[in-house]
């Protein structure tokens, strides 16, 4: 009766959380690529110093995130979608084996972006370019290398947000990836390309974005065999994404379940073929001058359901090691005392209005996706449900650590123990004063005093744990179903 009760605390919080989300509007904004030009190696975005290092900062991902109405009418019909799994990509209904594989450049000019945002240094950290005959275009890659390369080692694939890894926040910058990957003799690869992607294969081709989308096809096809052999990969290999990506690897395990020994889904969304789904990708994809129809088709088409891990969830059970983090959406301590935290009253507003709003439609998502998994059955993913915490990297650095573990097992190796949420012990009086404190998050302070529960430190249960009240510590409502 417990667990049933906190079900419905849980559905009821997420839908709570995620109604002003998937109403969201969006409109038609100009392209916005940090990419490298397909025929030359220079490319002008390269000399640029300043980068954004927030979603407000980018243009027009404010208004799509508040608007309301859409230029593209599959984000807004068809509320009622069609369930009606689709089993094979009616592209390549006898498979991908007859595609050509990447060519490999282990030497390439090192793009000055990559220098600069990425820490490409030659040595630890270096930079590959691959050559992708299905995008007819190079890609670059950064490769994290292991420290003791005497032998074969597993391969990490991490994919980036909305930005596709192109500016100045991604795993390397904002994560401990480099250093818990290296010291722990992992290969990572991280494509430097890809923004407004879902590193999904298009159906249309679209110029704002440099050329052709066929990522699946690139990521799951073309690259891990030359590229593993190239770099001195075991043929062992994970993947992770977050926020964009987070769904776009829920995806590939569908389409080709154990193909990554492990998967982790951070703050993503997996359904795409649904009015909420559509509204989420369309908030994403509208900054690269962009519709969901390109990516997908039109709803319920073959391709659209295809595409759509909702409603694919049966294959889900194919997949071992799967993990999906997704926060609720309020903000917490981390977001004011995290190592990421916003530095400004700037910052914190997009941190926890947009923050909100994109965490909150994931957290829906997730919730969604398990409901899929629990009709049929399966027992086997690892659902973490933080009680607290924005859309933001202190919580992905946090969710890859207690990935960690999983990954590690996936490979045959010891991770260790699943590490505890991060929790500074502040409670919210406490938390409101260290805000107001500081002259430059004031002005956000006075807005914010009391608006947020505390986080206190989460829990890590098999099952949900009630609350005596849907919102009496939302570490109650929420729960994580992640543990030992």
């Amino acid at each position: 009766m417990r667990a049933v009760k906190s079900r419905i605390l849980t559905t009821a919080l997420a839908t709570m959380l995620g109604v002003g989300t998937i109403a969201a509007g969006t409109t038609v904004a100009y392209a916005y690529d940090y990419g490298m030009d397909p025929t030359v190696r220079y490319n002008p975005i390269d000399d640029i110093e300043d980068r954004p290092k927030g979603l407000s900062d980018i243009p027009g991902i404010g208004s799509q995130l508040t608007g309301w109405g859409s230029s593209d009418a599959s984000a807004s019909t068809g509320v009622v979608t069609s369930m009606q799994p689709q089993e094979f990509d009616p592209r390549y209904p006898d498979g991908k084996d007859h595609l050509p594989k990447a060519e490999i450049d282990m030497n390439p000019e090192v793009l000055a972006r990559l220098a600069r945002f990425a820490e490409v240094d030659g040595e630890r950290i270096r930079q590959i370019n691959a050559y992708s005959p299905s995008m007819e275009r190079w890609i670059p890659l950064v490769w994290i290398v292991p420290e003791d390369t005497s032998e074969p080692r597993p391969t990490l694939y991490a994919l980036g947000g909305g930005d596709g890894g192109q500016g100045s926040a991604n795993w390397i910058t904002k994560t401990d990836m480099p250093e818990l990957m290296s010291s722990n003799n992992v290969h990572v690869i991280m494509p430097m390309l890809g923004s407004h992607s879902f590193y999904a294969d298009w159906v249309e081709e679209n110029d704002s974005l440099g050329g052709k989308q066929q990522w699946e096809t690139f990521l799951t096809h073309e690259l891990p065999e030359p590229l593993e052999a190239a770099i001195g990969g075991d043929g062992q290999r994970s993947i992770i994404g977050m926020s964009m990506s987070g769904g776009s690897v829920v995806n590939i395990a569908s389409h080709q379940p154990n193909f990554y020994s492990s998967v982790a889904s951070l703050s993503g969304c997996a359904e795409t073929n649904s009015w909420m789904g559509r509204r989420g990708v369309a908030a994403t994809v509208y900054s690269g001058n962009a519709t969901p129809t390109q990516i997908f088709g039109e709803v319920d088409s073959d391709y659209a359901r295809y595409n759509d891990p909702v409603i694919n969830a049966h294959r889900l059970a194919k997949q071992d090691n799967l993990y999906v983090f997704a926060a609720s959406g309020v903000w917490s301590e981390v977001d004011v005392e995290g190592e990421n935290a916003p530095e400004d009253e700037k910052g914190l507003k997009n941190r926890i209005t947009v923050g909100f709003r994109i965490e909150a439609l994931s957290n829906t998502c997730t919730h969604n996706l398990k409901a899929a998994t629990d009709y049929h059955g399966i027992d086997t993913i690892h659902y973490d449900f933080r009680p607290t915490g924005t859309h933001a990297w202190d919580y992905w650095n946090e969710a890859l650590h207690r990935f960690f573990p999983l990954m590690m097992q996936g490979f045959g190796l010891d991770g260790g123990p699943i590490p505890e949420y991060n929790a500074t012990g502040l409670d919210q009086s406490t938390l409101s004063s260290t805000v107001a404190s500081g002259s430059s998050l004031a002005g956000a302070a006075g807005a914010l005093e009391g608006s947020s529960p505390s986080a206190g430190t989460g829990s890590s249960t098999r099952e949900f744990i009630a609350g005596s009240s849907a919102l009496d510590s939302l570490s109650s409502a929420t729960g994580s179903v992640y543990d030992d």
